[in-house]
């Protein structure tokens, strides 16, 4: 499934950056998206999708993740760009009914970072989702300043020789 979804958006992606560069050769008032829709949509009866406004989605898209398809390239590995391919790799873990939500409700990319994460770490449905986003968790979470991940080590405890409990007397018993 997870391939499936991963192909849906890679086609998503390459269809919206092809609509934000006609939209960008056209300039204002081409009308792009709305022509494509009615093209789309003559040629292909029975697909689902080709609305205008899900094609802004899918233009929305490949502007929100400009390097979506570029995943695995060198290029993304430089540490510049480590944050950036952690969100690319997360996001696309996600259905794009997620991605809807994402791009509706959400405007900055830190914020839309933290969800991403969240969701996919959490296994959010979209309905979570969007609890999580109407109650403004990223702003008691996300947005809060800590070192935890510096100063707290993950250990487990209970196989360390962490706590010294010898002064208990237990035996085998």
């Amino acid at each position: 499934m997870l391939a499936v979804n991963n192909e849906l958006l890679g086609v998503y992606w390459e269809i919206g950056n092809a609509i934000a560069e006609q939209e960008q050769e056209a300039g204002w008032g081409g009308k792009i998206i709305d022509k494509l829709a009615a093209d789309l949509k003559s040629e292909f009866l029975e697909m689902k999708g080709l609305s205008p406004r899900n094609l802004r989605y899918i233009r929305d898209f490949s502007l929100a993740y400009p390097d979506f398809l570029q995943q695995g390239v060198a290029k993304s590995k430089l540490p510049e760009n480590k944050e950036n391919t952690i969100l690319q790799q997360h996001a696309a873990k996600l259905p794009w009914g997620h991605h809807q939500v994402l791009l509706t409700k959400i405007k900055t990319a830190e914020e839309r970072f933290f969800y991403i994460k969240k969701a996919v770490e959490n296994g959010w449905s979209r309905s979570i989702l969007e609890h999580q986003i109407e109650s403004g968790l990223y702003n008691t979470q996300g947005a809060l300043v800590n070192n935890f991940g510096n100063t707290m080590p993950c250990r487990n405890y209970m196989n360390d020789s962490f706590f010294n409990l010898n002064f208990v007397n237990l035996t085998n018993d």
